[in-house]
């Protein structure tokens, strides 16, 4: 009865808010008489609503009320999700956290993984959002160890890509790239489309704001193909705005404004009125162009759209960089006017690093004027600011620490839980089994009583016979552990020799057979200076020797190389590919970029070996026929597998041809990695550089 009058008042209550809705709520009501099923479908009410404020937090506060007469934790949880949600489109984030804590309490009381991972990391996105980046942090990583305790993948992505946003918006780019290349390798393999768009436009992103434009290119336009194969044309109005910075930065404006219009061309379709980013970027454009009038009208048009949308967040830069062109007309009045307008802004959303370049403008502008306290007074904050900036990065990174420690902490004391518990089963078995034991002995010692004499001359003869064996046994075994340790001694022995050997000849393959080579190299050139005076015969023949000549040169070091290294053997794989690095860096052949995760630990050494094996051979391949001009060897290790992915910005090849007929290293690679039971998986087009994905369990 009291149910029933509780939700008489929600329906009155309701048809005053809310009379076009009321239809659907009172199916609901009177014709669905299970109470969970009734909560999940007003709460999938408020989910459909949740961008009409008064209507979804209606739906919500109603499958609470419900939940709650009820008990039902599992309703509760999800209606506080949905409040939580609305209140987060709505903008009112302390009341948002405030009720995502509320779910994360219950779901933390149920143990549901999923619930948990999901409540943490939407808190954690608010506190991004908020700017208070220590605590997005926490919660995002507390969310990532609750999403490796269950299977959806799709999740654990979702948690990466939230960490490696993170890691974006304090400037920290390796660890935001880690985060994001492992929520890549997790979104192919459950073929999520939409997020792997988006994983590739914020990696190309990243690659614009650390001048590495060739591989920005390339991740923008797989970015680019996705979003064209799910119709996104929002997605693709971000893509074309990342390529028109991409080619700005290039100094290519022709192309940078073809895809900054075709970018504006998109929000104007979509009525899309959030376009003053897009409207900053064309005003830079002509800036650089030194067509001032034309980027003042898109400075003015971008702060005018920024002002309507009430996104005063966005004037930021808008304000600064029209005040930036009225210094570089020499118009000091209005660049200090617009100037200090961004100022406020960056001390409105604490945006350090914008103003960080505002204070240096701004002293640098004084100072022309000859306002030289005022100079002095921007350079001193810009000098304080700095300082600030590098303490924060010092914090941080020693809260990063102290949450590894803590998280080790708290995994050892689950562990050793475990353990215990273990061990008090074993406890109670074994006790149980020698319970059982113990009746049986008392019931056959009688038997046993009377057996006694007639066996124990017996008994003797046996126990007597055994120990003897034993003792043979014994022996054979300490003879066995001998030889085992001899054969120790010497195949260390084996090995010691084989090193210093390999060493000896690589000497002698440098010092004497080399010295040798360079010496008839010489006696060679001397024959350049008259090999006018030679027959034409003689001059191709002439041409051949000195050829092999130097090919046997470029063998004796390259061999002489490889034998003497030991930096695999004796530092690990980490190691070795940094040595390599820094040998492909000295023939200044390309740039070579590594990236490691999760490999603070040597792996079995045959392992190591073969990996490094692939990298060189991949490394061969793009020396031999890419043309590149960069690579990245990105290597990652997770709980039970390493992927090897390696990038190139080259000039490709058609995979179906050139692989099967002439792809000789590539066959090589291919069957390192099978003997490993790994796959491996080629990404390549004529003139669309190659990327290889190379997974290995472990």
């Amino acid at each position: 009865m009291k149910k029933n009058i509780i939700l008489i008042i929600s329906i009155i209550c309701f048809k005053s808010i809310v009379y076009g809705q009321y239809d659907e709520f009172k199916e609901i009501i009177e014709n669905t008489d299970a109470y969970k099923e009734k909560v999940t479908k007003i709460n999938e009410l408020a989910w459909k609503n949740r961008k009409e404020y008064s209507i979804g937090i209606f739906y919500a506060q109603e499958a609470k009320k419900i939940s709650d007469s009820l008990g039902y934790d599992e309703g509760i949880s999800t209606s506080l999700t949905r409040l939580g949600v609305i209140e987060k489109i709505r903008g009112n984030n302390l009341k948002a956290i405030e009720h995502y804590k509320g779910s994360l309490k219950i779901e933390e009381k149920l143990k549901n993984f999923y619930g948990i991972s999901r409540a943490k990391i939407q808190i954690g996105r608010i506190y991004q959002k908020e700017k208070e980046y220590e605590k997005a942090l926490e919660y995002s990583k507390e969310a990532l160890i609750a999403a490796e305790k269950q299977s959806n993948k799709k999740l654990l992505a979702t948690v990466y890509y939230t960490i490696a946003t993170i890691y974006y918006s304090i400037e920290n780019f390796e660890k935001s790239l880690a985060n994001y290349f492992l929520s890549l390798e997790i979104r192919k393999k459950v073929d999520d489309t939409k997020g792997l768009a988006r994983d590739y436009l914020d990696i190309g992103n990243i690659y614009n704001k650390t001048f590495k434009y060739n591989k920005a290119f390339v991740y923008l336009k797989k970015s680019l193909s996705l979003y064209k194969k799910n119709n996104n044309e929002r997605g693709l109005s971000k893509v074309y705005n990342g390529l028109g910075i991409n080619y700005y930065k290039k100094e290519e404006l022709d192309s940078a404004l073809f895809y900054y219009s075709k970018s504006l061309a998109i929000k104007n379709e979509l009525k899309d009125l959030d376009k003053a980013d897009i409207m900053n970027n064309i005003g830079l454009l002509y800036k650089e162009k030194e067509l001032f009038d034309l980027a003042i009208n898109y400075f003015r048009q971008s702060i005018e759209i920024s002002e309507g949308n009430k996104k005063d967040y966005q004037l930021i830069n808008s304000y600064y960089n029209l005040g930036e062109l009225y210094r570089k007309k020499k118009d000091y009045k209005n660049a200090i006017q617009f100037l200090n307008k961004s100022l406020k802004l960056t001390n409105k959303y604490n945006e350090k690093y914008t103003k960080l370049q505002l204070l240096m403008s701004l002293a640098e502008t004084y100072e022309n004027l000859k306002e030289y306290e005022k100079a002095s007074f921007f350079n001193e904050s810009h000098i304080v600011l700095r300082d600030s900036i590098d303490a924060t990065y010092r914090a941080l990174e020693a809260f990063e620490s102290k949450y590894e420690r803590e998280k080790q902490k708290n995994q050892l004391l689950v562990k050793e839980k475990e353990i215990d518990k273990e061990k008090n089963l074993r406890i109670v078995a074994e006790n149980r089994k020698k319970t059982i034991q113990l009746y049986a002995l008392t019931g056959g010692i009688a038997l046993i009583a009377l057996l006694f004499f007639a066996l124990f001359f017996a008994y003797k003869s046996k126990k007597a016979k055994e120990l003897a064996e034993k003792t043979k046994e014994i022996e054979v075994q300490r003879n066995i552990e001998l030889l085992k340790k001899q054969e120790l001694k010497s195949i260390k022995a084996m090995i010691n020799g084989q090193e210093s050997e390999r060493k000896r000849i690589a000497q002698d393959l440098h010092d004497r057979l080399g010295s040798m080579l360079s010496m008839v190299k010489l006696n060679y050139k001397s024959i350049e200076d008259n090999i006018d005076k030679l027959k034409e015969e003689n001059k191709k023949q002439y041409s051949q020797a000195n050829a092999l000549l130097d090919e046997a040169c470029n063998a004796v070091r390259e061999i002489a190389h490889n034998m003497v290294s030991g930096v695999l053997t004796k530092f690990g794989l980490v190691a070795a590919l940094e040595d390599l690095k820094n040998t492909i860096k000295g023939t200044n052949t390309f740039q070579l970029e590594l990236i490691t995760h999760g490999l603070d630990d040597r792996l079995e050494n045959n392992l190591e070996m073969e990996l490094y094996g692939i990298v060189q051979e991949l490394i061969h391949n793009v020396i031999k026929h890419a043309k590149a001009s960069e690579v990245s060897v990105q290597l990652l290790k997770r709980s039970d597998s390493l992927n090897l992915t390696v990038i190139d910005d080259g000039v490709g090849f058609d995979n179906s041809i050139e692989v099967t007929e002439s792809g000789m290293g590539l066959k090589g690679v291919a069957s390192r990695v099978n003997a490993l039971n790994g796959t491996i998986d080629i990404d390549t087009g004529r003139g669309n550089g190659t990327t290889i994905n190379i997974e290995v369990p472990i």
